[in-house]
């Protein structure tokens, strides 16, 4: 048996055996029942450790090559042949998408779009792309001070499984937060899920069956298509107004159909930044209430108010158990923490929580102790007043700069009240990719067309400031009013 070592490789000495004595069985040089060298015997004759090739002969027999008993020989194990076509050979990327086709609707495509949007963009580009809070604003002392705490605090059990419907401590917590949104929940209406996309699945997952109907703005929060395609669900879009839904058309849609499902971002829409006000919130609960509709109301960016007066969520005028709440922490504080949380009725937490625990038991017990104790300390009450003062200037800075640097007569847009995005209709034909396009002049935005379930003619995009300061987003402004210019 004739092996060679390169000593002078980078590749270790135990990997060159493995890799040459596996070729020479594969390729057919060391026959079924070979006896090989004893370990000394190669050792001696290679010049290598014995040691060493004790593993070697350990990891081939782990990977099926060889065979040995106690008191004979290592022998060449006989292998299975695995037949492959050489059509099969040639096109592997053919065969096993055949061998994993579905029927469900994966949206494989849109899903690998949105998997690379979430890279950081290329150096010298302003984002105006991800809603994320800014990482500079997150004080990593006071989390480094939580995480220490934690840690030396063993009632919490964080090494061990957690409750399923979340760490009981920061479920009251929660409850006793939302208080400050006039929401009166007890520890049992609420579950802590892994972020509000995961809410929204367990919603699914719990209460829809396929061909049920979900009426939903025009435009709205992208990622809910996908689980929307997945579920098998009708949609009635309703156009957005100032306002936020369309009422009147709403109105018409439940007379023609009966609608399983609303969703709505009735604060600081997503993309459009758009708040309902209070007559709208009542009027939206109450058709829910006589068609027996289950609301789905998406706080995102709820406690971001710079500007005026902001209504209560309408959770908080819900009392017969129509409106199901999902709150979170990643829009304000830190998404990689993924930690939200659904305020329903308790039958209604119950059922999800039955969902939950079939595909993750509970969730990450760690986060949750950090962010209990973030909010128990008084830190995440500070941690909001900081990003409010911070952001309600650079809101000011984003909107005098559209001002400043827009072409008036092609582009629009409606000031929010609050959250971080602003939604821009741009009087033009849009390039081919909007997004790439916007990139080469140095500004990362978001393509208004992804927004809407059904297409639509015109050119709008979202502006998120989120991860922004106050001279990003001037100079992102300069870029984008200098990108629009080019297209008059």
């Amino acid at each position: 048996m004739l092996l060679n070592i390169n000593r002078t490789s980078p590749i270790p000495i135990f990997d060159q055996l493995v890799g040459q004595i596996r070729q020479m069985i594969d390729e057919g040089l060391l026959e079924e029942g070979y006896k090989m060298p004893s370990t000394r015997q190669l050792s001696i004759s290679l010049e290598v450790n014995r040691t060493t090739v004790v593993k070697v002969y350990e990891e081939l027999w782990a990977l099926g090559y060889l065979e040995s008993t106690s008191g004979s020989y290592t022998k060449v194990r006989r292998r299975k042949k695995i037949s492959v076509s050489a059509k099969q050979r040639n096109l592997p990327d053919s065969t096993t998408r055949q061998l994993f086709d579905t029927q469900n609707l994966f949206e494989l495509q849109q899903m690998d779009k949105y998997a690379q949007l979430m890279k950081e963009p290329l150096p010298g580009v302003i984002d105006f792309y991800h809603l994320v809070p800014d990482p500079r604003l997150i004080d990593q002392r006071l989390i480094a001070n939580c995480f220490r705490e934690v840690m030396a605090d063993n009632s919490l059990n964080i090494f061990g499984y957690n409750q399923p419907r979340g760490l009981p401590a920061l479920r009251q917590v929660i409850a006793t937060h939302m208080q400050l949104h006039s929401i009166h929940a007890t520890d049992d209406n609420i579950l802590i899920t892994n972020g509000s996309q995961n809410s929204l699945q367990l919603i699914f997952q719990t209460f829809a069956q396929r061909g049920d109907t979900i009426a939903i703005e025009a435009p709205t929060y992208a990622m809910l298509f996908p689980l929307i395609r997945f579920h098998g669900l009708n949609v009635v879009e309703v156009e957005t107004t100032d306002t936020g839904f369309d009422l009147e058309e709403l109105k018409k849609q439940i007379e023609k159909q009966p609608i399983r499902f609303i969703y709505t971002i009735p604060t600081f829409q997503n993309p459009t930044g758009t708040t309902m006000p209070q007559q709208n919130r009542e009027e939206l609960l109450s058709l829910c209430e006589r068609h027996h509709i289950i609301l789905i109301e998406d706080s995102i960016e709820e406690e971001m108010k710079y500007f005026g007066k902001v209504h209560l969520p309408i959770k908080s005028m819900d009392k017969h158990g129509h409106v199901i709440y999902l709150g979170s922490f990643s829009k304000v504080l830190a998404p990689g923490l993924r930690t939200a949380w659904i305020i329903a009725p308790v039958d209604c937490i119950r059922r999800i929580t039955i969902v939950k625990m079939m595909s993750d038991i509970t969730s990450n017990t760690l986060s949750q102790a950090i962010i209990y104790r973030f909010c128990r300390l008084g830190y995440y009450e500070i941690h909001l007043r900081r990003m409010m003062r911070i952001f309600r200037r650079r809101m000011k800075t984003a909107l005098k700069a559209l001002k400043k640097w827009m072409p008036a007569s092609m582009v629009s847009w409606k000031e929010p009240l609050g959250g971080f995005i602003i939604w821009l209709e741009i009087a033009a034909n849009p390039p081919a990719d909007v997004e790439a396009w916007f990139q080469q002049h140095g500004v990362r935005i978001t393509d208004g067309s992804m927004f809407y379930y059904t297409p639509r003619s015109g050119f709008r995009i979202r502006i998120s400031i989120s991860k922004c300061n106050d001279m990003e987003i001037e100079e992102g402004m300069r870029r984008l009013g200098m990108a629009i210019n080019t297209l008059i």
